[in-house]
């Protein structure tokens, strides 16, 4: 009989990812909020082997630190297990309101969802008219440069944004003027609640978006209009706002979710 030689597994061994892996554990396991060095002290590291993982798992809203120093899981990891449900939840939630929208304002009109520094396209409803605008369904876009991405953007607290935003190459090309300018639109976004722009990828079109949700209650997504103002037509994002709103009021409504709570 031959026998069968195993070929040896490759070891490609992350060091920082299975630390952050080893944190997340530990602190699952754990009743009570965790400091540095009592999370130190379990893995038998040091305090400054795990305090930039910290900090990172941190920033991203995947631990949470109270008062008194002790770290604990947020509720994040609950939320990215539970993701695919809530997103069939927020379609079938999404789709009536989003005709009415289109019926109401004779647009084409689209939800989307932030994946990292990028929007993903999950619904649309196209206008009725010849010449339409139409967004692709499954499409991915900068959450930088639309009006969808910085509303999304803006649903974070400031601290956590900053921390997505930095982990995006994209936001770290631009010059420092320039990543001024963009937080301080995200955070006049967040002030007024909804997102006005033309678009910056098609010349005459003007974009205008709302949330629905809350990214800290697990669904957070961004409604928006697309029109064209080329020819003889014209329009302002903003006289869009009112029929957003009713959307995304709706769709709220439909997902449950107390107005307290909308983002």
């Amino acid at each position: 009989m031959k026998s069968i030689m195993r070929q040896p597994t490759p070891d490609y061994s992350v060091p920082a990812l299975e630390k952050g892996l080893e944190i997340l554990e530990v602190l699952s396991a754990s009743s009570e909020p965790l400091t540095l060095s009592g999370l130190a002290g379990v893995l038998r590291r040091k305090n400054n082997e795990i305090f930039r993982m910290l900090n990172l798992l941190e920033r991203r809203c995947y631990v949470l630190r109270d008062d008194s120093g002790g770290y604990r899981l947020s509720l994040r990891i609950f939320q990215l297990a539970h993701a695919q449900s809530m997103v069939a939840k927020l379609i079938e939630a999404a789709m009536p309101p989003l005709r009415e929208l289109s019926a109401d304002t004779g647009e084409s009109c689209h939800i989307s969802v932030l994946e990292g520094t990028e929007i993903v396209v999950l619904a649309r409803v196209e206008s009725s008219k010849p010449v339409r605008i139409t967004v692709e369904l499954g499409g991915r876009f900068s959450a930088l440069t639309t009006v969808s991405g910085r509303m999304l953007l803006a649903g974070w607290e400031p601290p956590a944004r900053l921390g997505l935003l930095e982990s995006s190459p994209e936001f770290r090309k631009l010059k420092p003027d320039a990543r001024e300018t963009l937080l301080q639109g995200i955070e006049k976004v967040a002030k007024r609640k909804f997102s006005t722009a033309k678009n910056e990828t098609v010349a005459g079109v003007v974009d205008a978006a709302t949330a629905v949700g809350n990214p800290y209650r697990g669904i957070h997504a961004a409604v928006a209009i697309s029109a064209l103002t080329t020819g003889n037509r014209s329009c302002h994002p903003e006289a869009f706002l009112p029929a957003l709103h009713k959307c995304a009021a709706k769709i709220n409504s439909r997902l449950g979710i107390p107005h307290k709570d909308h983002g």
